[in-house]
């Protein structure tokens, strides 16, 4: 009798603890667009807080601010299941679970996701740099050409900071606006400013990190960028041609993918 009220008793805990973390996971995550492929999550518990979201044995981890202001990740690994956590650092490197949440992604449209705005990608319909990529291509309805028409206006309107890096705090993320009005920074910028300008116009645009070593040394960012007559995704990389514009005016938007070596993909 006494093993089956413990058995009994187990199974109660058990469910209660589930329920908990359940409703704690709700409290967090929102999954309101997930046909977009998105979760947005929020937490203002204080402390070094990071999201780590996990497909098969692929993983992304982001800081998260503790403010309680909603950050928006993506799901751009493909359809299927997803693991996404909240970790609140205990000590040094340390980080404990505080809820977790898992999601099945099935997009009818896999682009859809390059397509929003995100944490590293942040922009508005009325962000200064959205209204600018709309007052370019207003007369021009070929994504590939808008593509070309906001290249061109970004490696002739912004310059190299190579004083930026060296002053860099951990978890830097670019503002969009910022770059924008500035007209400089660094390839993080560039390829996150470049990205919300195309995606706000309709051109699935990736933001990518990994190595380049013909064009940049050390870390470097770039894009990828949808090319809907050909159906794949092609390399430009405007920090490296708004600094080789000057020696080289012919310098060709499109690279050689064999050229780049990606790490991550946003």
């Amino acid at each position: 009798m006494k093993q089956r009220i413990l058995f009994v008793f187990t199974i109660a805990v058990f469910l209660f603890l589930t329920t908990a973390v359940s409703a704690m996971a709700e409290e967090y995550f929102d999954t309101k667009d997930i046909d977009k492929g998105l979760i947005h999550v929020t937490c203002d518990d204080g402390g070094k807080l990071k999201v780590m979201i996990q497909k098969g044995d692929k993983k992304y981890t982001y800081d998260l601010n503790s403010a309680g202001e909603t950050e928006t990740f993506p799901l751009q690994l493909g359809n299927g299941s997803y693991k996404v956590s909240l970790l609140k650092n205990t000590s040094g490197s340390a980080y404990k679970l505080v809820a977790s949440k898992t999601i099945d992604l099935k997009l009818t449209k896999q682009n859809a996701v390059y397509l929003t705005s995100i944490q590293n990608i942040n922009w508005k319909v009325d962000s200064k740099a959205v209204k600018k990529a709309a007052e370019l291509t207003k007369d021009e309805k070929n994504l590939e050409k808008k593509a070309s028409i906001l290249w061109n206006y970004m490696v002739k309107n912004n310059s190299y900071d190579y004083n930026k890096l060296a002053t860099l705090s951990p978890g830097y993320i670019p503002v969009v606006d910022k770059t924008y009005t500035d007209k400089t920074g660094i390839c993080y910028d560039f390829a996150s400013l470049y990205a919300a300008m195309l995606r706000s116009q309709g051109t699935p645009a990736k933001l990518v990190k990994g190595y380049a070593p013909k064009n940049a040394a050390g870390y470097h960012a770039w894009n990828e960028v949808y090319d809907e007559g050909q159906g794949k995704w092609v390399v430009i990389d405007t920090t490296y041609d708004l600094q080789i514009l000057p020696k080289n005016p012919k310098v060709s938007m499109i690279k050689n993918s064999a050229d780049f070596n990606k790490v991550y993909e946003y």
